[in-house]
């Protein structure tokens, strides 16, 4: 999961280097605001996928784990 939202920050960014110089933001009209329609929503993917970075769940394989030596420490219990 983490190596796929890193791979479309890595496309956004491409696209971003490629786009900005020729997005037409300066100018008057529909292509203007094309460009900053297009700022915006490539801005608000770049930050849903920060925020998804940042808020992954932790990895179930610790939990597990402890979990399991719990149930062991418990098992051993009864049987003593």
């Amino acid at each position: 999961m983490k190596n796929r939202l890193l791979l479309s920050l890595l496309c956004i960014g491409a696209m971003l280097y490629i786009a900005v110089p020729r997005l037409p933001v300066t100018e008057d009209g529909l292509a203007g605001w094309f460009g900053m329609a297009w700022l915006v929503l490539a801005l608000m993917a770049v930050g849903g996928n920060i925020a998804a970075i940042m808020y992954l769940p932790k990895r179930k394989r610790m939990v597990r784990k402890a979990k399991l030596a719990e149930v062991k420490k418990v098992r051993l219990r009864q049987y003593q």
